[in-house]
This record gives C-alpha cells, structure tokens and sequence, in this order.
C-alpha cells in the first residue's frame, strides 16, 4: 500500500525493548544470568502479571482463554477485521535464559508501544499474544497452549494434564488466576507473526542480522528397546556377552554416521538412553533409547527414518541381541505461508538489513498457528548459537533489528486507518 511507505524510517525503541527484557529477567531469575520460569509457576504468574500490567498501559484490552494463552488487544480502525498478531512465549527452561520465547512477545509488544509513539492507528487491530508452556518442562506436551488452541488437544485432553506431582494444570491456573473462560480457537487473527532467537549459529555465521523464516523442519521419535541377557562382570567372559548397553553404544555412533551422511540440513539425536538395571557389576540385559530426526523434506526425512531403524537392526543381529522400533512421534515440515513471509523480507530489505532465508530447526507456536492462520516468523542471531542455557543471548541491536522488521510486516498486513483496503 502506497501511504505505508511514508512509515518505512519508522523504527522502534531499542532501549525500552531491551529494558523490558531484562526487567522480565529479574523474575525466576538463577546464577548465570539465566531464568527458570516453568508454566503456571508462581515465577510465570508473576511474568503474566507484569506482561499484562505492559498491555494495560499501552492501551490494550486482554483476554485470557482456558488454556491460559493470553491476547492483549490494540484496536483497529475497523474492528470487523479480525487482528493482526504476533508474540510467543514467557515460560522458560529449568535452566533457560532471557531470550527464548520471550523476546517474541517483548517485540510484538513494542510494536504496539511504538504505534502509539508514533499516533498510527491501523485498519485492523493489534494483538499481543502470550501462548501458554510452550517449553512443556512441568506439564506436557510442549506447545501446550497453542496446541490446544487450534484443536490438537481437546477440552478433555487439556483437563487430563497433570504434573509429575498429580498437579492439575487446570486447577493450578486457576489457583495462579490465568485459567480464563474463553473457548479454544475464539480469538480470530488475520495473520500472525512469531520473532524468536534463531537457536542455532547460521545466523551468526552469516553475518546476518534478521532471518525470514520459511518452514520448520520436520520431526520423528523413534523409541529402541535392545534386548540383550542379565549377566555378572566378574564372571562372564567378553566373548560370551550379550551385553545390550554395549549395543545401544554401537548403535549411538552408527546413527551420529548416518546423520552426517544425509548431509547438513540432518538432524540425529539421541538425547535418552536408559537400561533396565544401573548396578556397577551387572551386563545390562536390556538399554532403551530414543532417536530424535528431523529434516526440512518429508520424503528426505522418512528415508532418514527407515535408515536409521535398518541399522539399530543390523547391529542387534549381529551381537545377536533382540530389538524392537516403533515409532512415538511423526510431525511434518511446516511451510509457511508465503505472503507473511513476503512481508517480512520485503521490511528487511526496506530496512537495509542483512537477512537471509532460514528453515527453523526447532519447533514453535507459529508451527500450530501456521493451521489456522497465515503466519510466518523472524530470527534474530543468538551468540555462538546456545539457547536453554544461561549463556544464551541477543544483542540489543539485533532484537531492535529484528522488532523493527515485525513492525513493518504488521504494518503491511493491518493496514492504515483510512486506507483503501487492508494489505493481502
């Protein structure tokens, strides 16, 4: 639209942006600079509060659904529209840091903050949106709140869910007073939008200091149970083991292998790997592990899977132990939709940023969003790539980099007041 280029030099407050972040930080706050803010904590109640005490001076409404995902509300110049949005997460890592999630719905907030600096009313309303335990530390699954917000969970499914004490998440948002009355999927968006660290170091490599998001890559677990035979260390010689732990360790290597042999955009984990008995003198008789494999192809990744099994199996036969794999969790690469991601790289290049396309490696809310709503995401760079650490950390230019080009895509897709039509 040609009366948005009047705002193209519109930039945002990089100080108030970095000094809401590390006010945020000061809650749950644990040696290292790091944050430990797990959902429906009294540390998240306290974080909610404070986001929302934000909202509240910014002029905006908030609305908290029964999942406790809160959307803080800007008007619009025509409120028939349904809200453009944007925002993530507040709860952290046991030992998370400042940055995770967070930085997504400081960004989206001053967006807002800067509007109103600014006296720009757009066509279409604002939104701010916190979606609740995204990280799924206390209460599982992760991407809790937006997963039940498109459907992916039910209103059953969402009352079921427990901490590893027999907590009720619901009674506990509750008690926290974030357990709200609004219907899963009630708040209409038009668009959305998800800034988030980038987790990983291409970035940083680059030289890059905005990322457009165009898909997140795909994701298998495959669980391994080797079943080998209970033995004595002292008594049973090498050559009459079948020792699964062993096994399991052949396997590990094998699959780092594999991974590598699929190229750089493959991803082979094993993050668990358990065994039926931890005595010291004891062979282990049976070793559990899971492989976490995630790649941007479909096809590509289920060739990676298949691979993968095929080579737990040759192992386990040829040491002669027993093996079974099935698999846990199959989700798709996420593509994202093409116009939000237009408009993200169309304000990085207005801008003058350096940018590049990107593929997340991890998952995010924007993952479930992207089902019901045209969505797209940012990255900004993380030092050296770390995150659910305390080291992990955003420059305050790459964030005023990155907030400022979330502003402009908004922007573009809210329209101004006044204007012919709402951008497409």
């Amino acid at each position: 639209m040609s009366n948005l280029k009047q705002h193209g030099n519109l930039r945002i407050n990089a100080d108030r942006l970095w000094s809401r972040h590390m006010e945020m930080a000061k809650i749950g706050a644990i040696p290292g600079d790091g944050n430990c803010r797990l959902a429906m904590s009294a540390e998240d109640a306290e974080a909610r509060s404070l986001f929302a005490s934000w909202c509240h001076a910014a002029g905006m409404s908030l609305q908290v659904d029964a999942a406790g995902n809160m959307f803080a509300l800007r008007p619009g110049s025509n409120p028939t529209l349904p809200p453009i949005a944007a925002g993530s997460h507040l709860d952290t890592q046991p030992h998370g840091g400042r940055f995770d999630g967070i930085s997504g719905v400081l960004a989206a907030l001053e967006v807002v903050e800067t509007l109103n600096d600014a006296g720009i009313e757009t066509e279409a309303p604002i939104a701010v949106i916190n979606w609740t335990n995204e990280e799924g530390v206390r209460f599982g699954p992760g991407l809790m709140g937006s997963s039940w917000f498109v459907g992916n969970i039910t209103d059953e499914g969402l009352a079921a869910i427990q901490d590893a004490e027999g907590t009720s998440f619901i009674a506990e948002a509750a008690t926290r007073g974030w357990c709200g009355l609004q219907a899963a999927g009630a708040f209409p968006m038009g668009a959305f939008f998800e800034l988030h660290i980038e987790q990983g170091p291409q970035l940083e490599a680059l030289g890059d200091q905005v990322g457009i998001v165009t898909s997140v890559q795909g994701l298998k677990w495959l669980d391994v149970v080797v079943t080998g035979m209970d033995g004595h260390a002292g008594t049973t010689p090498l050559d009459h083991r079948h020792d699964a732990l062993l096994i399991a360790a052949r396997m590990l290597v094998a699959l780092n292998e594999t991974g590598r042999a699929f190229g750089q955009d493959a991803r082979v984990s094993v993050g668990r790997l358990t065994t039926a008995t931890d005595g010291p003198s004891t062979i282990v008789g049976e070793a559990q592990l899971v492989i976490d494999l995630r790649h941007p192809n479909a096809k590509v990744l289920s060739q990676l899977a298949d691979e993968c099994e095929a080579i737990c199996r040759a192992i386990a036969a040829e040491a002669g132990c027993g093996i079974s794999v099935s698999e846990r969790i199959s989700i798709a690469p996420k593509h994202f939709n093409q116009s939000c991601i237009d408009a993200l790289a169309s304000a990085a290049q207005e801008l003058g940023f350096q940018h590049s396309e990107i593929a997340s490696g991890a998952l995010h809310d924007a993952c479930n969003i992207a089902d019901v709503t045209p969505t797209a995401m940012v990255f900004v760079p993380c030092r050296d790539g770390i995150s659910h650490n305390v080291r992990e950390y955003a420059s305050r230019e790459d964030l005023a980099a990155g907030t400022s080009v979330l502003l402009q895509a908004m922007l573009a897709k809210a329209g101004l007041a006044g204007s012919e039509k709402v951008a497409a």
